[in-house]
């Protein structure tokens, strides 16, 4: 199976391509949940009230798949995405949508710290060299953007060529580190890949997934 870390490094979209792929921003409620499950954990963590916990909390906490059209009247098959959420950290696959015939791949975390990269400017979106590490494959320095999502969350995004490409990427467990300025800033290995890989393929393929979860 082909790295995706060697895809990326051998992507040459430009800025023009990755905004007309962001310019809808699918993440920003479900990071906004994110950090109202995390200050939740929290608050129980330090009461040890056990009567408080619910279902998507130990989701969280194990790591779960979330599937949906990241666009309001996207038509069926664009704009399909997959989001792997555990605890304050998210792994996005994002598909082709409109214009933009590439698919995105991006890694975020809710209320990161530095020196985890920030635009200046919240609404801009900038360029950052990281270095990405797959699996066990070897490490690449790749061009990658970088943006806030909804105020207190940061990501790293990559344009992936194809969506083909990111999902013969997809193994069922799966590992990403990626570094900034010589520091680790994220790192979170996925499970249930191939599963989340299939709904992925449903939604690309016109079948509704809006709401649809793998464990």
């Amino acid at each position: 199976m082909r790295s995706l870390a060697l895809v990326l490094s051998l992507s040459v979209m430009g800025v023009s391509g990755v905004a007309a792929a962001t310019s809808y921003d699918p993440l920003d409620d479900l990071v906004s949940t994110a950090k109202k499950e995390i200050n939740a954990k929290e608050a129980i963590d330090k009461s040890k009230d056990r009567v408080l916990n619910n279902p998507r909390r130990e989701k969280m906490e194990k790591g779960f798949w979330q599937f949906f059209q990241g666009k309001s009247g996207a038509k069926p098959g664009e704009f399909c995405t997959a989001v792997y959420w555990q605890k304050s950290q998210m792994i996005s696959v994002l598909g082709p949508g409109g214009e933009y015939r590439g698919a995105m791949l991006g890694f975020i975390a809710v209320e990161p710290k530095p020196p985890f990269p920030r635009p200046d400017n919240p609404k801009e979106i900038q360029k950052v060299k990281v270095t990405l590490t797959q699996g066990a494959d070897p490490s690449a320095t790749i061009t990658a953007f970088n943006r806030t999502v909804a105020d207190f969350a940061d990501e790293i995004q990559f344009a992936v060529p194809t969506i083909e490409a990111a999902l013969a990427g997809m193994e069922e467990k799966l590992n990403f580190k990626i570094e900034y300025e010589g520091s680790k800033i994220f790192e979170l290995e996925w499970h249930s890949g191939l599963a989340a890989r299939d709904m992925l393929k449903k939604c690309l393929k016109g079948e509704n997934v809006d709401g649809k979860e793998v464990m």
